[in-house]
């Protein structure tokens, strides 16, 4: 059985989740999610967590059931529970070392999920445990603890709830969608764009649902002045 040493670690062997402090956005880049397949099976399987008898059986259930019947495991028997996580985490930080991603290029880690910047070809399968290539964007941003990855004029979010999302479809996201637009196509309209969305914000010009705080807390319309802020920082570095 192996064995899981992370005392001395970088912070991104170390988490579930890890955000890389030193890329907050990144555009006209080939930016790609891996996933783990069947990440606590095939880890469990790996690792010799569960008998192989019963890991083929859960290999046969849809995968609403198979997630729920290992969930029930994972509640039940904390050392399995346990052990998992850390199989996840010794699995993903070798997919990193094989494949030579480090901080210059991970953008974020999300337990078996991985968003980095390819630029060779991927090793995609560690010990019989493959990944498989789930996304592929072109931009990428990250507002506070909101990433959001671009691609042919979809922003997709992740660390947003739904519904809070919903609230913005008209609003903010509208404007994040235009900024990723005009930055992927180099458009130098971006200043003007820009400056007359942010004079009209300020004088109360647009429509109501603009004014919703993008985020879990914050004042009508004022918690989004941080966000507008973000936005412009990033187009003057992008469009310099």
């Amino acid at each position: 059985m192996s064995t899981f040493n992370r005392e001395n670690e970088s912070d991104m062997y170390k988490t579930i989740q890890w955000m890389n402090p030193n890329i907050q956005y990144v555009f006209r880049k080939n930016v790609v999610e891996y996933d783990m397949q069947s990440a606590s099976l095939s880890v469990s399987r790996r690792f010799h967590l569960l008998d192989d008898a019963l890991i083929d059986t859960y290999e046969r259930m849809p995968k609403d059931k198979r997630t729920k019947a290992i969930g029930l495991i994972q509640r039940d028997d904390k050392e399995y529970s346990e052990k998992m996580i850390n199989g996840i985490l010794q699995t993903r930080k070798e997919f990193l070392q094989m494949n030579r991603l480090d901080e210059s290029n991970i953008i974020s880690l999300h337990s078996d999920a991985i968003m980095f910047i390819q630029t060779d070809d991927i090793i995609d399968h560690v010990d019989n445990v493959p990944f498989i290539k789930k996304n592929t964007w072109t931009g990428y941003m990250r507002y506070d603890r909101v990433e959001m990855f671009y691609s042919d004029g979809v922003v997709e979010y992740k660390g947003i709830p739904k519904q809070m999302l919903q609230q913005h479809t008209m609003g903010m996201c509208q404007h994040i969608l235009n900024i990723f637009n005009k930055i992927d196509q180099c458009d130098d309209d971006i200043y003007q764009y820009l400056r007359k969305f942010q004079r009209q914000y300020l004088q109360n010009k647009l429509p109501e649902y603009y004014y919703l705080p993008f985020g879990n807390t914050g004042k009508f319309m004022y918690e989004n002045l941080k966000l507008l802020s973000f936005l412009a920082q990033v187009v003057m570095h992008e469009m310099r």
